[in-house]
């Protein structure tokens, strides 16, 4: 890195004099291998932004800072610069090498009606971060350890008695331009929504600073509430949607994330410029996800439409024409949320039979596929989904705030069609997917009430495995995640429910599906103690103690 320094001492200068324009930000950033070095970097508007970011890519970068906020605006107002603190979580330190062995209750889902508990029960993972055993016949990790082959001197964790393994959970859909807009706008329908504060929100990120400084916090926040896997949603800006997949990949979470594409229906500058632009900007983040993680082990291209109603057919041919172009790559897109949506989809797309039929006419429609909302399908929706098996993103949250409609997850789940849960930040107001499931579970209750048929309500078990093994499935990730089955990535949490905070275990200390049930229905992200993906301690809130 001193070399490239010495090469441009004409940037390193500016640089230098940056530090006095009000209007520059300053960034602190570590090389892994040499001492700390103070970098100013040009205002985000300059054109050099780019090569500057390309020859920092060895970084670990700090947080940058921005202005403060001044002033509330109103709901047609352009966003608020968004600020954040000094004071950020230390970045996770490398995965250790090793093997390791955890002894004590193990928890995870086997299918839609078997929760599996291991009340004392060992799991092995290799220093690959592979799960290689998971056992329930011993009575301690040293037993463990010499019973399987490979861990005589592996490290080893007992868990207390108010402490549990469980899944990585898996958010099937989430905004993460949005995330500044958490809890606002609620009192509007979709269309408001999306009017007042979606739009102004994702156009704030032509300034690719602002990437910076929100994803960084989002992506630590996402790691915390034990979102180990997320389906993101970007913005049109492919440098912004770049910097969400450095990230991910930084802070090592498995993410699967496309540039948003827009080109009619939208509001504040919020498009693009071109069928043709859009293409070139999908198809370039897509290289640069696989030129960031060529195997694809964290991080995840894919394309994507906003929906039908903001795509017109020569864009969508040409997003199809590049998911057939650039296999094995994944499709998001948003379907049938609202009756207007459907309708101006069909505005839009003359001539087709449903929602179903014009995606798949495309070729966007198969097992890679994740449909968000998917609330007012028709039979014949229903037919194309099962017939392509696409996934579908439950939001439970968003659907009742902006008054949508209830998606109905037992029709979804009897026809065979994959259902995970979904966030859905920021017209869902919670980035926990804890939140996702007592959603999900009210809005299958809800359906009862209106309908009067006790079979729309969702089982525990049933939400237990939407939330890890059903968006593993809906992610196309179910081979590598979701479960402890052996030979899965150890994308785990160590769930505490013994702790001073909103779980009352008092009298349910020895009751294992009390202390699941209780974490679900009254956990947070204090309960979540650490949290794995691959192996790698990530996040947790035993990092902060």
């Amino acid at each position: 890195m001193r070399d490239v320094l010495l090469q441009h001492p004409a940037k390193v200068r500016d640089w230098r004099e940056a530090a006095i324009q009000p209007d520059r930000l300053t960034l602190s950033a570590q090389f892994y291998n040499e001492a700390f070095f103070s970098l100013l970097i040009y205002n985000p508007a300059t054109s050099e932004n780019s090569e500057v970011t390309g020859k920092m890519r060895c970084l670990s970068l700090s947080m940058f800072r921005g202005r403060a906020r001044a002033g509330s605006v109103d709901d047609s107002a352009s966003p608020p610069p968004y600020t954040v603190s000094d004071a950020r979580a230390a970045v996770p330190a490398p995965k250790t090498s090793g093997h390791r062995v955890f002894f004590g209750r193990i928890i995870h889902s086997k299918s839609l009606k078997e929760v599996e508990i291991l009340p004392q029960a060992s799991l092995g993972v290799d220093d690959k971060g592979r799960i290689r055993f998971l056992d329930g016949s011993v009575a301690s990790a040293a037993e463990a350890c010499a019973k399987h082959a490979g861990f005589a001197h592996a490290e080893t964790v007992t868990l207390k008695p108010l402490q549990f393994l469980f899944p990585g959970l898996i958010d099937t859909h989430m905004h993460a331009p949005q995330y500044p807009n958490l809890a606002l706008g609620m009192e509007g329908d979709l269309k408001e929504w999306c009017e007042n504060w979606t739009d102004p929100m994702e156009a704030s990120y032509a300034d690719t600073s602002k990437a910076h400084r929100v994803y960084r916090e989002m992506v630590q926040k996402e790691l915390e509430n034990g979102s180990t896997t997320v389906a993101y949603n970007s913005s049109i800006h492919p440098a912004a949607t770049n910097v969400l997949a450095d990230v991910c990949l930084e802070f090592g979470q498995r993410a699967v994330i496309g540039k948003l594409c827009i080109l009619v229906g939208s509001t504040h500058g919020n498009w693009e410029a071109s069928a043709e632009q859009s293409i070139t900007d999908e198809a370039q983040v897509v290289r640069h996800i696989r030129a960031i993680d060529p195997a694809g082990e964290l991080v995840m291209p894919c394309i994507q439409p906003r929906a039908g109603s903001y795509v017109p057919p020569h864009l969508m041919a040409g997003l199809g024409d590049l998911c057939r172009s650039s296999e094995p790559v994944r499709v998001q897109a948003h379907m049938c949320e609202t009756p207007l949506e459907v309708q101006n989809m069909h505005a839009l797309h003359a001539g087709f039979a449903s929602y179903a039929d014009m995606y798949d006419h495309h070729g966007l429609m198969g097992p890679r596929t994740i449909l968000a909302h998917c609330i007012h399908l028709t039979e014949r929706d229903m037919q194309v989904m099962a017939a392509r098996r696409v996934g579908v993103a439950h939001n439970a949250n968003s659907n009742t705030c902006l008054t949508d409609g209830w998606c109905r997850v037992r029709t979804l789940l009897d026809r065979g069609i994959k259902v995970g849960l979904g966030t859905d930040c920021s017209a869902g107001y919670s980035v926990s997917i804890l939140n996702a499931m007592r959603q999900a579970s009210n809005v299958s209750r809800h359906l009862t009430i209106h309908t009067g048929d006790p079979a729309w309500k969702l089982a525990f078990e049933e939400l237990v495995y939407l939330a890890t093994m059903g968006g593993a499935e809906v992610c196309a990730l179910d081979h590598k995640v979701g479960n402890f089955e052996v030979g899965k990535a150890f994308d785990a949490l160590l769930v505490d429910v013994g702790l001073d905070d909103n779980v009352n275990t008092n009298g349910f200390e020895h009751d294992d599906m009390a202390l699941l049930k209780k974490w679900v229905f009254m956990g947070d992200d204090r309960s979540i103690r650490k949290v794995w993906v691959g192996g790698r301690l990530v996040a947790g809130k035993d990092l902060k103690a």
